[in-house]
């Protein structure tokens, strides 16, 4: 039998035994209305995520271009711009613990929402050059400060919602933000290059509003098991009962160990893709459609490494795809730079930043599984609680690993 006819038939049964599995499981008189329930809520979570990332993967693919050539800013501040969606982030996701407290999830949804809705027609107005810059700064830092706020009570809410699951919880976290890296820069260059900036920057605002109402209208304390503020209030006696112990001591340099190589990894990822599409241009002599097409390709190897990770976190081995992922990126790396191992060619370098990629994914994803069940044995206070607080230093070291 040939090759493509043997994957094609392995592909459709595998297929076939999905969907036998899923009706048999949808049909069954123990799939109730709030399992249909939580699966909604579930999946609206995840593309709210996703369309939030819209806001700093699309513009990646013009920003650029607009500040340099159309308003005649320099590379200094165009990186500025950049750089303090990515800074603005981070510092919120450092202080989302803090909002959790105060504001259930629907609030803080609310709140990103009509932010990231009015800030995007600000941008359209007849402003002069300083103006515009000024405005454009004010509008990424306030949309990252609230998404940086939003994402860890989302992913306390899908955790709340599955939680023993959380392997499944953490790869679906980042596979949703990893689609929006994937698609995002693609999707924003082209509607920028047939429709121009003012569409390529609202299209991202009107997909999120409609995605965020429907996880608004579904998000009730009476889908999730319990919600979170009666976890968090049971979870606060427990915490001030346990926090002297010296058990809890040991959490501090856990966690700064899982944040400075969540950075490291970010940092060293973020400045290879940086420098990549030039290199791959003079070196090889390799158009941008090409290098378009290696990063995508390397984009959806760290969307399976999300699904990787996040099954051998469900099967109890996340410290073992931590580093199983770290060796893969560390040794792939080295050989790539070294002509003594292979001779550099295009596809070479191609494979080694698609393998890169993917053990980059393994390594960082399978940190945030590892933080959140140490923080929640080590500190006694509810899964819910853990994940949000572990999620957004999570989230915190790796936008600081990106900007800088």
């Amino acid at each position: 039998m040939p090759l493509r006819s043997m994957m094609h038939d392995i592909v459709r049964s595998s297929g076939k035994q999905w969907y036998q599995r899923r009706v048999r499981e949808m049909t069954s008189s123990d799939f109730t209305e709030q399992d249909y329930s939580k699966r909604i809520l579930f999946g609206f979570c995840f593309l709210i995520i996703t369309t939030q990332y819209f806001f700093f993967t699309m513009p990646l693919a013009f920003i650029a271009n607009e500040l340099i050539e159309e308003w005649g800013h320099s590379k200094v501040t165009t990186g500025s711009i950049v750089g303090a969606f990515s800074l603005s982030l981070a510092t919120a996701a450092l202080l989302s613990n803090k909002f959790s407290e105060c504001f259930h999830p629907r609030q803080t949804l609310f709140l990103t929402m009509t932010v990231l809705t009015l800030s995007t027609p600000i941008l359209f107005g007849n402003y002069t050059k300083t103006t515009f810059i000024l405005i454009l700064f004010v509008t990424r830092v306030a949309q990252g400060f609230v998404i940086g706020v939003c994402e860890p009570q989302l992913m306390s809410v899908m955790t709340a919602l599955y939680p023993e699951r959380l392997g499944f919880v953490t790869g679906s976290f980042e596979l949703a933000a990893s689609i929006s890296s994937t698609v995002g820069p693609l999707l924003g260059g082209f509607i920028y290059q047939e429709y121009g900036f003012a569409t390529a920057s609202i299209i991202p605002s009107i997909v999120n509003t409609v995605v965020s109402l429907g996880g608004l209208t579904l998000l009730k304390p009476s889908i999730l098991p319990n919600t979170v503020d009666q976890q968090d209030a049971d979870a606060s006696k427990d915490t001030e009962s346990n926090s002297t112990t010296i058990q809890s001591l040991f959490i501090v340099p856990l966690v700064l160990l899982g944040m400075v190589t969540e950075t490291l990894i970010a940092m060293i990822v973020n400045t290879i893709e940086s420098f990549y599409p030039n290199y791959y241009s003079e070196k090889y002599n390799k158009q941008e459609g090409y290098v378009g097409t290696v990063l995508a390709c390397a984009g959806f190897m760290y969307c399976i490494s999300t699904v990787a990770a996040g099954y051998l976190g469900d099967k109890g081995t996340p410290r073992k795809a931590m580093i199983f992922g770290g060796l893969l990126m560390i040794c792939t790396g080295c050989i790539a730079i070294d002509p003594w191992f292979v001779e550099p060619t295009a596809g070479w370098s191609a494979i080694t930043l698609c393998i890169i990629d993917f053990g980059s994914g393994l390594a960082q994803i399978s940190i945030l599984p590892c933080l959140i069940v140490q923080f929640q044995y080590r500190t006694n206070v509810s899964r819910e609680t853990s994940s949000c607080q572990m999620s957004g230093l999570y989230r915190a070291a790796y936008f600081s690993g990106a900007f800088f």
